[in-house]
C-alpha cells in the first residue's frame, strides 16, 4: 500500500515537472521572439521600398522626387542588424579646413593693427562661449558674440580677403556657421523653454539669410558647415535628403554627433527598425542626451 501511493506521488510530481519545463520552455522561445525581432525588420524594410517606390512615381515636383530618391537610396543600402556602429573614415585625407586662429595669423598690410587686434580679441570671446559643454546655456551670449565678430569682419576685411580659400575668409565663413548654428540651437525644447522665440517670422528671417550667407561664401556640400546644412533640410522636412547628407559627410563629424543626428533623423522619418537599432547603437557607445 505504501509503495504504491509512492509510485503514485512519483508519477504525479514527475508529470508536474514535466509540464514546468514545458512551460518554461514556451516562455522563453517568446520572450526570445519578443526582444529580439519586434518587428520583422526585414520584412518591413522591403514593404518601405514599396511605399517609396509608388511616392516616387506621384511625385508631383522635383524636391518631392529628390526627397524619396533619398528615402529609397538609403533603405536600399540598410541591412538590418548591421547598421554601423562608428563613421566610416575614408583613406583619402580629409579636406577639412580648420578654422583659422587670427591671433596667430600674419596681420593683413592692408588693416590697422588695432582693428585687428579687435577682430582676433571678438574671435576668442566667441570661442569661450560657443564651446560643445555649454552651447545650450550660452546660446544667447554666442549670438551677439557672433553678430559682433562677423559684423567686425565683414566691415573691415577688405573683400579679396573675405573669400575663400584666404585664412581670413574661412575666419569669416566660420564666424557666419557659428551664428547660424546658435540660431538654430533656439529651437531646441530647453532652450526655448528658457528664451521663448517671440516672432518666429523674424527668427526665421535672421536664420535663413545666415545660412544664406555661409552656402553664397563657401557653396553647398562643404563638410565643415555639414550639420548645418543638415539641420536645414531637417526642417525644411527634407529628412530623407538630411539623412543621405549626414551619410555622405560621416568621415567629416565627430562620432557622438554623427550617431544622434542618424538616430534623430530615424525617429522622424517614422522608421521604427531602423531607429531602434541606431538607438541601441547611440546608447552602447556610451552617448546620452543633455537634459
Amino acid at each position: 500500500m505504501a509503495i504504491d501511493l509512492f509510485q503514485s506521488f512519483t508519477r504525479k510530481r514527475s508529470s508536474r515537472s514535466w509540464l514546468s519545463i514545458v512551460l518554461l520552455s514556451l516562455w522563453a522561445v517568446s520572450a526570445a521572439n519578443a526582444e529580439s525581432d519586434p518587428i520583422d525588420a526585414e520584412h518591413w524594410r522591403r514593404q518601405q521600398l514599396k511605399k517609396v517606390a509608388r511616392k516616387i512615381d506621384d511625385a508631383e515636383s522635383d524636391n518631392e522626387r529628390l526627397e524619396y530618391e533619398a528615402r529609397q537610396s538609403w533603405l536600399h543600402r540598410w541591412e538590418p542588424g548591421q547598421m554601423a556602429s562608428a563613421p566610416t573614415r575614408s583613406p583619402i585625407e580629409s579636406d577639412l579646413v580648420e578654422e583659422p586662429l587670427l591671433g596667430r595669423l600674419e596681420r593683413p598690410v592692408e588693416m590697422n593693427v588695432d582693428v585687428w587686434q579687435r577682430i582676433a580679441s571678438a574671435q576668442v570671446e566667441l570661442h569661450a562661449v560657443d564651446t560643445d559643454d555649454d552651447r545650450k546655456e550660452n546660446v544667447r551670449e554666442i549670438i551677439e558674440s557672433a553678430r559682433r565678430y562677423e559684423e567686425l569682419l565683414s566691415e573691415h576685411l577688405p573683400s579679396q580677403l573675405q573669400q575663400l580659400p584666404a585664412p581670413t575668409g574661412w575666419a569669416l565663413a566660420y564666424a557666419r556657421y557659428r551664428l547660424g548654428r546658435a540660431l538654430a540651437y533656439r529651437e531646441l525644447p530647453s532652450v526655448r523653454e528658457r528664451w521663448p522665440i517671440s516672432d518666429p517670422v523674424r527668427y526665421q528671417q535672421q536664420l535663413s539669410a545666415v545660412y544664406q550667407r555661409v552656402i553664397d561664401q563657401a557653396g553647398r556640400g562643404r563638410p565643415e558647415f555639414i550639420l548645418l546644412e543638415d539641420r536645414m533640410l531637417r526642417r525644411a522636412g527634407q529628412k530623407g535628403r538630411a539623412l543621405k547628407l549626414l551619410e555622405a559627410n560621416q568621415q567629416s563629424i565627430e562620432p557622438k554627433w554623427y550617431l544622434k543626428k542618424r538616430r534623430d533623423l530615424l525617429e522622424e522619418l517614422g522608421w521604427e527598425p531602423p531607429y531602434q537599432e541606431a538607438a541601441r547603437i547611440y546608447f552602447e557607445a556610451g552617448y546620452r542626451d543633455d537634459p
